[in-house]
């Protein structure tokens, strides 16, 4: 296969498959050699934030001068962007590769019935058979979906990480946030240290349980709070320790009160790394003030983009708003998969949006047509609600509800997200500049 083949074959495998537990996987990886036995990493699960806790983590750890692999999911803009080392993302010509490899193991495994794994499947065993052939120090593993069954919870990693749990995929994972937790908690392995953020102690109780059942030394950030927090538009500045990493000043340039906790939750990790892993007090503040996550509050001239797609995120988003846009008119483009909560979605965006205009996500057959899109948000707010024939067409409508000192805000979905992202590509020349309050971010 060359580059635009193998993704042509991965894309192809969406919907297709058999979820069998972790049977496809350890089979899977049987046949590439075992690459997950002996490849040391973070494993991170959670609702809401583990993106962004990963990203925190890879920079500390890179900044430490180690080589670090990342994974997670979903992309943006490139498959390439799931796996990366060092920052870089996979080279397309490693991608074909490793692809025309694993493609050939899954047909020989849907041959014999051995197995039919899934899209994340096959990603997981490309991801971690790069890292263990490129012999990283290190990866950062972000969980898929859940955490018990999920493709990556075949590592045994050297700390188990879970960010902020909230109601989400409640079909598969459970109707309650107890269920969710306990799910989540599938990650803890037996003797490794586990972290927790801080959050209510109906999740903590679950997971402490699972932690006190594996005898897994258990750390949750609720315990050290941080303090001394200043928050910008463009980031945040706060104090934190942990038994493992004195007290010190941090500086992030992710914004929100919430990326202070995911900042804080991989402090906690760092914190709990063997000594022939750990991070110094200088690199941890160099890596969390160099830190980027793409789509996560992110500012593009005029535009601010940010993938919330469920009650949880949207909230995080709605204090954002309040806090720092209050005096810009804010027109908001966005779109919604069909299996998120869209109508609590719906609900929290109509309340910081001065116009609305609603677009269906190309090339997702999940997403939520825009006029019934629409039909939610006229129920939940007296301003302008239009539907648009395309994300194209509806970045304009928005621009132009905005008006010359407005703020655009593309939300709802990580893969509209993306849509715009790739279409700023072309024309960032032609987006206005609004200005924000940052009163100490090194900010560009």
């Amino acid at each position: 296969m060359n580059y635009e083949q193998a993704v042509a074959y991965i894309h192809g495998k969406y919907g297709k498959g058999v979820k069998r537990g972790l049977d496809n996987m350890y089979a899977l990886l049987r046949r590439l050699g075992n690459p997950h036995e002996g490849l040391r990493c973070i494993h991170v699960a959670g609702t809401n934030g583990k993106g962004s806790t990963c990203a925190f983590l890879d920079a500390a750890l890179r900044a430490q001068g180690y080589r670090v692999g990342l994974y997670t999911s979903p992309f943006l803009m490139r498959y390439n962007e799931r796996m990366r080392i060092n920052g870089g993302e996979i080279p397309d010509e490693t991608l074909a590769a490793l692809t025309t490899e694993v493609a050939a193991h899954v047909q020989a495994m849907e041959e014999s019935g051995e197995g039919y794994p899934t899209v994340f499947e096959i990603g997981t065993a490309i991801a971690l058979t790069w890292f263990a052939r490129e012999k990283v120090d290190v990866a950062v593993i972000e969980v898929g979906l859940g955490g018990t069954h999920d493709p990556t919870n075949v590592v045994h990693p050297e700390v188990s990480v879970i960010a902020r749990i909230g109601l989400d995929h409640t079909k598969t994972l459970g109707s309650t946030l107890e269920e969710i937790a306990a799910v989540k908690g599938g990650i803890l392995k037996p003797g490794r240290p586990a972290v927790l953020q801080a959050q209510g102690e109906a999740v903590a109780a679950v997971i402490r349980g699972i932690a006190q059942e594996k005898q897994a030394p258990f750390l949750h950030c609720a315990d050290w709070p941080p303090s001394a927090v200043a928050l910008s538009a463009r980031g945040a500045r706060f104090t934190a320790g942990f038994p493992g990493l004195p007290a010190q000043e941090y500086e992030i340039r992710l914004p929100g009160a919430h990326q202070v906790d995911n900042a804080v939750t991989a402090l906690a990790a760092l914190s709990l790394l063997p000594e022939d892993l750990r991070v110094s007090p200088e690199a941890a503040r160099a890596g969390l003030r160099d830190a980027v996550w793409p789509g996560r509050l992110e500012w593009r001239g005029n535009l601010l983009l940010d993938g919330a797609h469920n009650p949880q995120g949207v909230r995080a988003l709605r204090e954002y708003a309040q806090s720092f846009l209050r005096d810009r008119r804010v027109a908001v483009l966005t779109g919604s998969m069909a299996d998120k909560d869209v109508a609590a979605i719906a609900e929290g965006i109509a309340a910081i949006a001065d116009a609305v205009v609603c677009v269906s996500p190309e090339h997702m057959a999940r997403a939520v047509p825009a006029p019934e899109l629409c039909g939610l948000y006229r129920g939940r707010t007296d301003k302008p609600v239009l539907a648009a024939e395309d994300t194209a067409q509806g970045l304009r409508q928005a621009q132009t509800l905005a008006g010359e000192a407005g703020v655009v805000l593309v939300c709802g979905s990580l893969y509209l997200v993306g849509e715009v992202r790739r279409m700023l590509e072309s024309s960032e020349s032609n987006l206005r500049e609004v200005e924000t309050e940052c009163t100490f971010c090194s900010c560009p």
